[in-house]
């Protein structure tokens, strides 16, 4: 049920109004009448106030949100868990989803769609190093504030790192979900990052990286279909950007950049070198270290083999034996 308006939670936070609704929760502007303040609250919807494992994600959502404090992130203030009644008080940001500005604009010019990336890799940069993980990178979870500030929000599915499973039938959205979390129900930080370049790619050609006319079609691209490249859509955009979103997007994490604060790096460097100098020394070093795993692979795959014939061999002598 829907909380009216001018109704006083916890005797502090008096509801001004419903800004948002998500998939398990309503978003709410209010006051923060203690400390004279507008916030946002966050409430969990009724079907969901009793299912346990569903407040647990509501929890997990309010700790680890607490724990991060940066400027491209959105605060938590407060937590309420008290009867069927589950909220947090989140800081009120005024402007629009990076959805609605890649709307609005068609597409974001080069320089600018950099800029943008650069404030949200320094908040994942943070979140990543203290070991959260947002699992849900998408346009419409990225505010832009009318001060030109870019704020990441709602990590309602971030989860501890180390806590690796994650249910992507429920989380996600499967325009910027990555191959693993589709195929295997499993994320790391380097799943943030193929999310965050299909949101680099959506900014820079007006589309999402892959469309299909159902979910199960557009998550078949996500593991089967060619990478697509920015300059096959706008072909103005520069050498070097178009190879950050293409490395940031491949479909083995093993290809993809290691860490976002490397991809910041080459962001960097793409502004002052868009015809991508750098790019052939990575591509080379990138293709040593393939050429190594695969090397190591093999022998692993050897190995195995030597045993197994040993195996059979022994099971063998043992049935004669018998």
């Amino acid at each position: 049920m829907k909380i009216e308006k001018d109704t006083l939670l916890q005797e502090r936070y008096r509801i001004e109004g419903l800004i948002g609704e998500g998939g398990m929760s309503y978003v709410y502007k209010a006051k923060d009448i203690k400390l004279g303040r507008i916030v946002a609250l966050k409430v969990l919807k009724d079907e969901f106030a009793g299912d346990a494992e569903f407040v647990n994600k509501f929890q997990n959502e309010a700790k680890a949100a607490a724990k991060l404090n940066h400027l491209n992130i959105v605060s938590t203030f407060d937590t309420v868990d008290e009867g069927d009644l589950h909220f947090i008080v989140m800081e009120l940001v005024e402007g629009i989803t990076l959805k609605n500005f890649i709307q609005r604009k068609g597409k974001i010019a080069e320089r600018e769609a950099i800029g943008i990336a650069l404030q949200l890799i320094d908040g994942i940069d943070l979140a990543h190093k203290m070991g959260i993980v947002h699992r849900d990178i998408k346009p419409q979870n990225i505010i832009v504030s009318t001060e030109g500030v870019v704020k990441i929000a709602d990590f309602g599915i971030a989860r501890a790192a180390s806590q690796e499973t994650v249910n992507t039938a429920v989380m996600g959205s499967v325009h910027y979900i990555s191959p693993e979390q589709a195929r295997l129900g499993i994320s790391d930080a380097r799943s943030d990052i193929y999310s965050f370049s299909c949101t680099l790619y959506e900014m820079l050609t007006g589309k999402v990286p892959y469309a299909g006319e159902n979910s199960m079609a557009v998550v078949f691209s996500h593991l089967e279909d060619p990478i697509p490249r920015v300059r096959d859509s706008v072909k103005e955009i520069s050498k070097a950007l178009d190879y950050i979103v293409w490395r940031g997007m491949q479909k083995k994490a093993s290809l993809r950049y290691q860490n976002i604060a490397d991809m910041g790096e080459d962001l960097q460097l793409a502004l002052e070198d868009p015809d991508g100098s750098f790019i052939s020394e990575q591509e080379e070093e990138g293709r040593k270290s393939n050429l190594g795993r695969m090397q190591m692979d093999r022998g692993i795959s050897t190995l195995y083999k030597v045993f197994a014939v040993i195996s059979v061999v022994l099971i063998v002598a043992v049935f004669l034996f018998l």
